[in-house]
């Protein structure tokens, strides 16, 4: 615990309340703004940054009943990150008041004294505080709120949908991460043998696909990824490109197709014959797909830089991947972020964006050809129902198996549908439609 990391955590948390950008973009931003390059010192502002996120409600409403008896949202960015780091050094972390203490004396120095003098009073609670307030008064709905660490609207929603016993299952495993994967690549590996006692244990069912060994440095994993004959991935998204499962010298078209790991995936299992048409409206996350088709060796990838919705391309497609943008219910456990920014306002807007880019991919697949719908959610909203409302209105397609089949069948009877949890599955949450055309 040094002064440059509380450094780094206080600029990356303010900047993710600012601009809404992520845990690991807010780290590489404020960690080059502020020249810290020391790996400890990143590895400690990461921790932060990451279980300040996780916790967030429960840390903002323990500092609010003990130091201001009100919301902390009239605060600077940079105070309410340091009361944040602090709340969870001794609520969660619980790390004696020395800690706390130096915590109180680097953030004097990176905020300044002036700034933090009208909040001195407010800091010097929580550090003296004897024990976390009581939320046993609080309706039920809030208590698991803050119980969970979630926002109270989704507790209600997902006790709706699956049930009280079964929704606290999924939201408390939200509290620690999931476990990684990763799946090794053709176009790099030439022959060479794969050290499974090193980086990972083979994964169950799936040929080539392992769990990352949690204790392998972080630079060991960039060293072997940044070679490419890896490719760190969640577990559905690989699914997702298996049960697509392209062959060579197919037409393949790919949309949202940004960072491009199924882009490269598809790819590898083409053994670079045939063309993937790639869709991608964002610049920035088109940038990251040519630099991962570099990475992996991936040569039969065009990108269109388009939206989804109004694909500019008439040509048809034996296999159609569909991954559009969602709520990320399903990566809350490895981007906490990611659940204090989705609203029921902003899940309506998915759900409709997420039909429309399924329909336009349907006026593009080949007679016979396959598409394959698949998100990083949960919510059925986002799958199942867009899945039904398509067919619906699409008679000449229909849900066909999936193989291979290694999370749990689908919900509203479309059991031929593969979702993943991460409190069943230990992964990112996923979803997975095999749809064809008659």
């Amino acid at each position: 615990m040094t002064r440059d990391a509380l450094a780094v955590a206080i600029e990356a948390l303010s900047w993710m309340a600012y601009t809404g950008i992520g845990e690991r973009g807010a780290l590489l931003k404020s960690s080059r703004q502020l020249h810290i390059e020391d790996i400890k010192d990143l590895r400690q502002a990461h921790k932060w940054i990451m279980e300040t996120s996780r916790f967030r409600n429960r840390l903002d409403w323990f500092t609010s009943q003990v130091a201001f008896k009100q919301e902390l949202g009239e605060a600077p960015h940079g105070i309410r990150s340091l009361l944040r780091v602090l709340s969870y050094t001794k609520w969660v972390a619980h790390q004696s008041t020395t800690d706390l203490e130096r915590i109180v004396n680097w953030g004097r120095q990176i905020i300044g004294w002036r700034e933090l003098l009208p909040y001195e009073e407010a800091v010097a609670r929580v550090v003296s505080s004897r024990s976390s307030p009581s939320t046993s008064q609080l309706p039920e709905v809030e208590r698991l709120a803050l119980e969970t660490c979630h926002p109270a609207w989704y507790v209600q929603h997902l006790a709706t949908v699956f049930g009280r016993t079964y929704a606290l299952k999924i939201l408390r495993r939200d509290l620690r991460p999931v476990s990684s994967y990763l799946r090794l690549n053709p176009l790099k590996l030439e022959g060479e043998g794969f050290s499974e006692q090193a980086y990972g244990a083979k994964f169950p069912g799936l040929e080539d696909v392992y769990v990352l060994n949690q204790s392998l440095r972080g630079d060991e994993r960039s060293g072997l990824a940044s070679s490419g004959r890896i490719v760190i991935q969640d577990l559905g998204s690989i699914v997702a490109g298996l049960v697509a499962s392209p062959r060579p010298g197919q037409v393949v078209l790919d949309l949202c197709a940004a960072p491009g790991n199924k882009t490269s995936h598809l790819g590898a299992q083409m053994n670079n014959d045939g063309q993937i048409y790639s869709v991608e409206l964002s610049k920035t996350r088109s940038a990251q797909w040519k630099k991962e088709m570099s990475r992996t060796g991936c040569t039969i990838a065009n990108l269109i830089q388009a939206d989804a919705r109004k694909i500019p391309l008439q040509t048809a497609a034996n296999v159609i991947l569909v991954d559009p943008p969602c709520s990320n219910s399903g990566v809350f456990a490895r981007n906490p972020a990611n659940k204090w920014r989705i609203t029921p306002a902003r899940l309506g807007e998915l759900t409709r964006l997420q039909a429309e880019i399924l329909q336009a991919a349907s006026e593009r697949v080949s007679s016979g050809g396959t598409m394959v719908y698949c998100t990083c959610s949960i919510l059925p909203e986002e799958n199942e129902m867009v899945v039904e409302t398509f067919l619906r209105r699409n008679p000449e397609f229909t849900v066909a198996p999936q193989q291979p089949f290694v999370g749990s069948p689908g919900l509203r009877g479309l059991t031929a549908c593969q979702r993943f949890f991460p409190h069943i599955h230990d992964c990112n949450g996923a979803f997975v439609a095999n749809i064809r055309k008659c």
